[in-house]
């Protein structure tokens, strides 16, 4: 197989998973959320009118709907060779594409943000709880993943060192890398110390629920910024070995894994028969 037909095969990949089957799956949750936790049982739930919410999940329907046809399309070009240059595919190609495909993901984010702005301005209770245990890091993520993400980061700065033959240049690739790793952990970890001391965005929501919620999303954080690391580290190795052509099917790859790792593992682990909706119903 070579490595354009294998770049079509991923490049297909990327194209259910990110644009069809992750979308089916958080359509099925907000239609199951709908169902069984309707506005007329549970009004805290929906600031907004239930009609406000079909909505949003048919614009992002819709929205995925035309990603999917756009990656077929790039699909066609790729496969009658119009974007396939003298050096093969743009490794750019795929995390364009991909772009494209979480837009619908971030508009859901901006929309869950609003509805908890409402729900914090609709909260009219006088007497409230709140959680008198400390909150601390290390309730939500283990001692051993948290240094997995040190070793991680400290390893891929040795490698640059060792491909360097142990010279220290600013102008160097592993340089440049090595500080864009350190941005996004430093990025990581000012949104995890938001998440875990900040004030909850959720205001009827349970300690016991915002714990594991907070949790899931810490280490959700902590295996991307892992599987970055190895991604840059990868791309290192392939370009000292002169093996640039493999970079797209890398690069269309690491993608799919990181979203397996976040959408994915947040999906699987905050199932909604673990959640408490009696904090939604009236009064």
């Amino acid at each position: 197989m070579t490595e354009l037909n294998l770049f079509m095969v991923v490049f297909s990949a990327q194209i259910l998973l990110l644009s069809a089957y992750y979308p089916f799956r958080v359509l099925s949750r907000a239609k199951r959320v709908l169902e069984q936790y309707p506005p007329s049982e549970y009004p805290k739930l929906y600031p907004k009118s239930s009609n406000f919410f079909t909505r949003c999940m048919s614009v992002y329907q819709y929205i995925n709907i035309f990603n999917f046809l756009i990656g077929w399309v790039l699909f066609y070009f790729i496969y009658n060779g119009q974007l396939v240059g003298e050096s093969g595919i743009n490794p750019l190609l795929p995390w364009g594409y991909f772009m494209l495909q979480m837009l619908p993901s971030q508009w859901l984010e901006f929309y869950g943000f609003r509805l908890s702005k409402l729900m914090k301005k609709q909260d009219t209770r006088t007497t409230r709880s709140a959680q008198l245990t400390p909150r601390r890091l290390g309730d939500y993520i283990s001692p051993l993943l948290m240094g997995t993400v040190f070793f991680s980061y400290f390893a891929f700065v040795g490698l640059t060192f060792l491909l360097d033959q142990f010279s220290f240049s600013t102008d160097s690739n592993g340089f440049l890398l090595s500080v864009i790793l350190l941005i996004a952990f430093l990025f990581f970890a000012t949104m995890s110390a938001w998440l875990v001391y900040g004030k909850k965005q959720d205001p009827y929501q349970n300690a016991k629920d915002r714990q594991r919620s907070v949790g899931l999303v810490i280490r959700t954080l902590c295996f991307t910024f892992i599987a970055s690391t190895v991604f840059m580290a990868l791309t290192l190795f392939v370009q000292t070995q002169g093996l640039k052509s493999v970079m797209p099917v890398l690069m269309s790859l690491f993608l799919q894994f990181l979203v397996i790792i976040s959408m994915g593992f947040m999906l699987n682990n905050l199932r909604l028969e673990d959640i408490d909706f009696n904090v939604y119903k009236a009064q």
